[in-house]
Formats: C-alpha cells, structure tokens, sequence
C-alpha cells in the first residue's frame, strides 16, 4: 500500500516529518511536555538538545525493544496497538499520573508512538483533560494547535469522550463537616 500526500494540507505533511513537537513549555518549577513519533528517539542529540530524559512510550511492536539507554532516567511503557478496538482506557489515569507527577518535579517528558498521530497524542490530550481541566474539543484542539498531524483514532476518541465528565466533576468529598451547616449559618446571622 502506498501513501499519497496530495490531500494532505502542507501543516499535516510538516508535523508528520518531524520528530515531536513541543505541547506545554517549560514555566517556573515545572517541565515541558512534548508529543511526537519514534524518530525522536533515533536522532542522535534531539533530546538531550530539548533535555528530554523521560519518555512515555505509547507502542505495541514486537519488534520495537524497550528503551535502555543511559540518555534516559526514566522510560514508562504502554503496550497497545493503534486499532479502533484496542481498549486505552485502563492505562490512562496512571500514565496521565506519571506525566503529571514528572512535569511538576521541572521534568521534560516526550510521548511517543510510532508516528505521533495517534496513541500518543490520546495519551497527551487525556492528560490535559485530566490534569488541565480541558474538555476533550478544547484538548484535542489545543494538541492540534502544536502539532497538526494529531488524530486519535475512533475508540480512542470513545473513551476520552466517555472519560470527560468524570474527569472535569469537582471532587465531591465523603467526609463529614467539622460544624453543621446549621451551626455555620446561626454565626452569620
């Protein structure tokens, strides 16, 4: 099978030739996040000149073996394929956890799969849903915004949708109140 690029916007093609993008800057005490293919990995240098250390790997290949390099601390690894029926949800709130507790220690992470389209752009957008409080279209739009090839697949985007509303509830807490409501009001009235 033979791809054609002649329906591809020129955005699509650029984004796909290179090798991550990066999705949230650095800011005070807390690392970037970048989102992008395989070929970040292959480039000698790219990531130690973005200083990138730690990896999310969105991937199932046989064939792909697990990072052990001494470029990198930290490798977290999410073995799925990029199919409509692969089932993301069970890895998402730990990865999007990992991603989380890296970026707020001022750790880069780069998310990747094989070409920055599909897994790993699910992983990144259900990150900004669960960490940054975005809906899935803003998220999604926001992913595309930096990197124009994203483009989850149908159940990937299923479960992300599904994975909304619990995502952006406010937490509702179990635990009683110090004081009634009753006793609160009578001091203010």
């Amino acid at each position: 099978m033979m791809i054609l690029f002649d329906s591809v916007p020129t955005a699509v093609q650029q984004a796909m030739c290179t090798p991550m993008h990066l999705i949230i800057p650095p800011s005070q005490g807390y690392g970037a996040l970048y989102l992008g293919s395989m070929a970040a990995l292959y480039e000698r240098g790219y990531l130690q000149s973005h200083n990138v250390r730690n990896v999310v790997q969105v991937i199932d290949a046989a064939w792909y073996p697990y990072l052990e390099t001494d470029e990198l601390e930290n490798v977290y690894r999410i073995d799925i394929l990029d199919h409509s029926s692969a089932d993301l949800k069970p890895h998402l709130e730990k990865a999007c956890d990992y991603i989380d507790r890296l970026l707020k220690s001022g750790k880069n992470v780069l998310v990747h799969c094989q070409q920055g389209i599909s897994r790993s752009t699910s992983v990144v957008i259900a990150y900004l849903m669960r960490h940054r409080h975005m809906s899935y279209d803003v998220a999604f739009a926001f992913v595309q915004q930096h990197r124009a090839c994203a483009n989850p697949n149908s159940g990937f985007v299923k479960v992300l949708r599904d994975s909304e509303q619990a995502w952006l509830q406010p937490t509702i807490t179990t635990a009683k109140p110090a004081r009634s409501i009753s006793a609160v009001s009578k001091q203010y009235v």
